[in-house]
This record gives structure tokens, sequence and C-alpha cells, in this order.
């Protein structure tokens, strides 16, 4: 008996759960067989799709799903799914459909909030912060939970996070800055503008002047961010991370500290998997598509990263776990990250996080700095 064979091309290392998915997708469907083959990223993708293209690829960012002719609109799809576009997280759907289409089902969700060391807090007699939090908050916070030997070497941080300007485009948003316009065409009069000009320099004075988190290059005794830091900037990864080693219960959860300009707002990372253009049977390619992302509840067991349904949410527990419950809360507030909507920008990361560092270090201006980044766009 001839088989019907679906290929599927993932950028993805860890495959356990689509080899998992393959296999009960053809229990379920014995005339099917799925292909898996593996890229290493988007340019040998588009190499495989332009020659010998699969009926399904994946990516863990967005750039390939905004390449057009490449892969079909989902939407009409999702539609014929009784209760699938009732059911798929609207915050998720907004980001993905930004061009009114849906290249591909999200995947590899992650938000980040802020995950707070109880024992640390405890320890200094200070409570633990809540939702209503301000900038100004944190920052008072960490400077009491920052401490440094004689040396003056610090011990513990009283904030983590990397300086890289993927990490700071929440509170950006929050400030009701961006760091491109809305259809992502510039940067010109976003980056550069006043509310994001205010952001970048709370930022920067976060490590010059509060010194309350580590500097590019500055000697540490404080260890890795799950040791030595009472606050973290922590994507759902992170999260997942402490609690596949069991110290999960030793955090708190509470959303972004709200930024003088009062939005409320968040980015989102997420990559997608979609059914190519030229997929001979592309009915098949989307059934196995919904069976691997939105009917496999196991896939979240030890989540690291984020169900885009609410059923699956409720099947996984998700959504009644202190913790997951917080990130999946998040999702409300998502915006369309500016690495998603200009590959230029996107590409510019190194660049424009030498020049952060050179804010950090060496007191570079913060107004002029951003003025410059327009040329990435």
């Amino acid at each position: 008996m001839n088989k019907v064979q679906i290929r599927y091309l993932t950028q993805f290392e860890h495959v356990e759960h689509l080899l998992k998915a393959k296999e009960s997708f053809e229990a379920l469907h014995p005339k099917v067989e799925i292909v898996i083959e593996q890229a290493a990223d988007n340019f040998e993708s588009m190499r495989v799709f332009q020659s010998e293209a699969p009926d399904i690829m994946d990516s863990g960012g967005w750039w390939i799903f905004n390449q057009k002719g490449v892969f079909l609109d989902l939407l009409p799809y999702v539609r014929d799914t009784p209760g699938l576009e009732a059911d798929l997280n609207p915050g998720i759907m907004r980001v993905a459909t930004k061009d009114g289409t849906l290249p591909g089902l999200p995947i590899d969700v992650a938000v980040p909030l802020i995950l707070y060391n109880k024992r640390m807090f405890d320890a200094a007699g200070i409570p633990y912060p809540t939702e209503d939090w301000t900038w100004d908050d944190m920052m008072a916070i960490a400077s009491k939970l920052t401490l440094r030997n004689p040396s003056g070497v610090a011990t513990q941080f009283g904030f983590g996070t990397g300086p890289d300007i993927e990490n700071y485009e929440p509170f950006i948003m929050r400030n009701g800055g961006s760091y491109l316009t809305p259809d992502g065409s510039t940067a010109r009069g976003s980056i550069d503008s006043e509310a994001s000009v205010e952001a970048f320099r709370k930022i920067i004075e976060m490590y010059r002047e509060h010194k309350v988190t580590r500097k590019p290059g500055e000697p540490s005794e404080a260890g890795e961010l799950h040791q030595g830091f009472a606050l973290v900037f922590g994507f759902t990864w992170f999260a997942g991370g402490l609690e596949r080693a069991g110290i999960g219960e030793q955090y708190g959860v509470v959303g972004l500290p709200h930024m003088p300009g009062g939005v409320e707002a968040n980015m989102i990372y997420m990559g997608a998997s979609g059914v190519t253009t030229k997929s001979k049977h592309p009915e098949i390619a989307w059934a196995f598509l919904k069976h691997y992302i939105l009917e496999r509840s196991e896939n979240f067991q030890k989540p690291r990263t984020l169900p885009i349904t609410r059923t699956l949410s409720e099947q996984s527990g998700m959504s009644r776990h202190w913790l997951w419950s917080r990130y999946l809360k998040e999702l409300d507030s998502v915006q369309v990250s500016g690495f998603y909507m200009n590959e230029k920008w996107n590409t510019s990361r190194q660049l424009i996080n030498e020049d952060i560092n050179k804010m950090i270090n060496d007191g570079a201006d913060v107004r002029l700095m951003l003025k410059s980044w327009t040329r990435y766009s």
C-alpha cells in the first residue's frame, strides 16, 4: 500500500514532541506517513523550498513567515474547524495575523514577567512586589537587595537582565514608545521619540546610577540568574527551567512594572509552523499541524512555552497553576515586536547591542544614540 507522504522540514533541534505527534497521527491515519527532515536555519529552509518544497516548514522566529508566496493562509482552515477560531488565544492571534493572514500556527510562545526570589526578600524584610508597582518602585527594591563585598564586587544583584535591545522592548512599549512605526517600515519617529528616549534613559540609569544589575564585563560573585539575583526579567522558558530544577516554589511572579507612559503592553516571542504553497496535500498537512500543535496537551506536561488555545491551557492544567496562569494572563497585553516586522532591524541586533554597551559603560548620550539607530530600518 502506497502511503501519502507529508514532508515536515523543521529547524528545531529538540523534536521529541514532533516525533510523538508523528507516531500518534500515523496510528490514527495508517495511509499517511509523516517524513521529518531538518534544516539549519531560514536560509536552508528557503533553499529547500525553492528546490524540493516540503509540505510543512517551521521556524523559531517570524522572518520566514513574512516572505510572500511561501505559506498558505491558514485562516480559512481555522474558520472551517468548528470552535477553533474562538478557542485560539486572541493575544497570540493578534500578533500572528498582523498582516491579515495566518501564515503559520504559532509555536514556542513565550512572554517575559518578573520573577522574585522569596528567600532574598524575606531575609531583607522587604514585602513582595505587587501588580501596581512602578519602575521607580522596582529600582528602590532592587537597590536594597543589591549586596556588595568590601571590594565593591556584587555578591547579590537586585535585578537580573541582559544588555540586549530585545529585553528592553517591553519597557519602551509600556512607556508609550516603540522601536518601529506600526507598519514596521521605519524606526524614525519611533525609537527616537520622547517616550522611547525617556524609557531608555531609565534603563541606562539602572546600570550607571542605581547599579542594581550587572554591567557588561563587570566582575561578579552573584552567580547565575537563579542563584544571586533577587528580581529576574524572566521569559517563559526561564520559569520552566526553575520548575524543572525543582526550585520554582522559591519564586513568586509579578507583572512588569508600570512606566510613566501608563501603557499596558508587553512583547511576545514565538515561531510558527505552516503549510507551504507547494504542498500537494494541504488538507492532510493541515490535519497534522492541528494534531501536533492543538490536540496534544501532553506537550505541556513540563512546559517551557505557552499553549495557543484555551482548551490546551485547561487540559494541561496551566490555567490553574500558580505560575503559568500569570504568564497566560500576560498574553492579553502583547503587541507586535519590531523584530517581527522589519528584517533589517532584526539583523542589526548585535550592532545595536554594542551601542548599548557604550551607553552603559562609557556614558554615551542616549538621545543621540537612539537617533543613530534610525539607520537600521
